[in-house]
């Protein structure tokens, strides 16, 4: 269907709505019987009812002169204009639905009506199809949150349930009226009795009764608004917590006509609500717990083991020459273990110390934090002969000893997880993250991250470890094969989570490994 927009005169300026009061005025003297006929190869307008002439104000010298219904509708409703006729072609049913549209009229106002569409033919020639249409002008004072019957059908059935309900009270007669939902909400059976406000309020909450008394009670003298939540006991003696939303109708001099709203039983959605906050609650108070522990935990195991050591080293000084063979050997295997106890204890007071840190996050140089890393790593690049392809990384917010802890844990895996006989080469390369990675990463979209890649041309590791390397003690390897005690990337992880970053890494097919670093360039404060 080829949809044509010839010029119209005055409709150009279309950009406001018509006055209330002479919308009404309109309508009541035309009865809002508006019709018009047009031609669907073209969609020119045929014929035009009265009705129609009076209120949009176009006539039968518009229509000579060539006046088209797409001149009446606002450019970006053409194609929904287009598919709602082939729906009514198509579908009998579809007759019967109305779909809403912003008429212009001839004076450029915007008048929006619902409009009802049926097909016909045009004449004795049969292939010459047209449309007759049927226009209801919109009385709402705001524009309707739904497009089309469809569209209205679903709002209402979110508002056609047992967990929601409409109210009015008309003060001159005291009485209440209330929507089927508000019966079911406070479980009363008898629908046809009389509602006054003493009888809805004898069901507040004791606990409630004055508050919701006094807040009605002002909201109905001075105005404003009603949005207020409270307890009921309904009329089968359940407790329910319902959310109350109102408004104050008055007449001309500002007296009071009525009260009306709305309420809805969420007394389930808290209870969940509440559930959450509890399991929430309970996590946060284990991991510190957990936290707590490992720190008094690790902390008190360092006195024996400073005793194990310090005797170890006086044994060994003192019975040098006695120890030989086996004796020797059990010696050196105490202070190895020692050594590794040491090792473990020591990045175990790391991991739980990374939440518990009293550090600041301030601005650093990602270069710099790099350049010290390598620094400090310079005996096992040079030992090993590693290649640094280092790139340009940004400047963020965060804490520079994590950044330090992070960045050299990364770099000391890759220098210790190398091939034999392979010259180790490293590359580093940083970029910015696109708002569809953001997306995917399931980040916060009004923040700017980084994505920062380590790839080494190492061993490696199978796919299915790469969530596991990243877990407490875990090891891919035997202690004889690779020494360190399985918490490097745990606590790599930590920092990350900490910084309100992700991290993961990639195993590259007969490459090596990628670590993936992702953080924001901001400090994202979590509430």
């Amino acid at each position: 269907m080829e949809l044509q927009s010839p010029n119209v005169p005055n409709t150009s300026n279309a950009s406001l709505p018509i006055p209330e009061h002479i919308l009404y005025e309109k309508i009541a003297n035309c009865g809002a019987g508006l019709s018009l006929l047009i031609r669907e190869s073209d969609m020119r307008i045929l014929h035009i009812n009265e009705h129609f002439t009076y209120f949009f104000g176009y006539t039968s010298a518009d229509l000579a002169m060539g006046l088209y219904f797409t001149n009446l509708i606002e450019s970006y409703q053409h194609v929904r204009f287009a598919n709602h006729f082939k729906t009514v072609k198509e579908s009998l049913d579809a007759r019967f639905r109305y779909l809403t549209y912003r008429i212009i009229s001839k004076t450029g106002e915007i008048i929006s009506c619902y409009l009802y569409a049926a097909p016909l033919s045009l004449g004795d020639n049969p292939s010459e199809m047209g449309f007759h249409l049927t226009f209801h002008p919109d009385l709402s004072k705001w524009t309707p949150p739904f497009t089309s019957f469809e569209t209205k059908e679903l709002f209402l059935e979110q508002f056609t349930n047992e967990s929601f309900g409409t109210f009015e009270y008309i003060r001159d007669v005291d009485r209440v009226f209330w929507s089927a939902g508000v019966y079911s909400i406070y479980e009363v059976e008898d629908v046809n009795r009389e509602i006054d406000y003493q009888f809805v309020n004898s069901f507040a909450h004791p606990d409630d009764k004055i508050i919701i008394s006094n807040h009605t009670k002002t909201v109905m003298e001075q105005g404003g608004d009603m949005d207020v939540e409270f307890r009921i006991i309904t009329a089968k003696n359940n407790v329910k917590l319902i959310h109350g939303l109102g408004k104050v109708i008055k007449d001309n001099d500002g007296n009071l006509l009525k009260f009306a709203g709305s309420i809805r039983d969420i007394t389930e959605q808290r209870q969940i609500e509440g559930a959450l906050k509890n399991k929430v609650d309970e996590l946060f108070r284990s991991n510190r717990e957990l936290e707590e522990f490992a720190y008094i935990a690790s902390h008190d195991l360092q006195e024996p083991l400073r005793k194990i050591t310090t005797f170890s080293d006086r044994l060994a000084e003192k019975y040098k020459d006695l120890l030989t063979g086996e004796g020797e050997m059990y010696l050196q295997r105490i202070v190895a273990s020692a050594g590794n106890m040491r090792t473990l204890i020591n990045d175990l007071l790391e991991f739980s110390r990374i939440s518990k840190t009293e550090n600041q996050f301030q601005p650093l140089d990602l270069n710099d934090i790099m350049k010290s890393v390598l620094h400090d790593f310079e005996v096992p690049i040079e030992e090993s002969k590693a290649i640094i392809q280092l790139g340009l990384l940004p400047e963020i917010i965060a804490i520079p000893s994590q950044m330090k802890q992070l960045f050299g844990n990364i770099m000391s895996n890759a220098i210790k997880f190398r091939k034999p006989k392979v010259q180790p080469v490293i590359a580093i390369s940083s970029s910015r993250l696109s708002g569809q990675e953001k997306i995917d990463y399931e980040l916060q979209p009004h923040y700017t991250y980084c994505k920062i890649q380590i790839t080494d041309n190492g061993i490696g590791f199978e796919k299915e470890y790469s969530l596991r390397i990243f877990q407490v003690f875990q090891r891919l390897h035997g202690r004889s094969e690779y020494p360190g005690t399985g918490i490097g990337l745990a606590i790599c992880k930590k920092i990350v989570e900490c910084h309100n970053g992700h991290i993961y890494a990639e195993n590259v097919d007969g490459q090596g490994a990628r670590f993936v670093i992702i953080l924001p360039l901001e400090h994202i404060v979590m509430k």
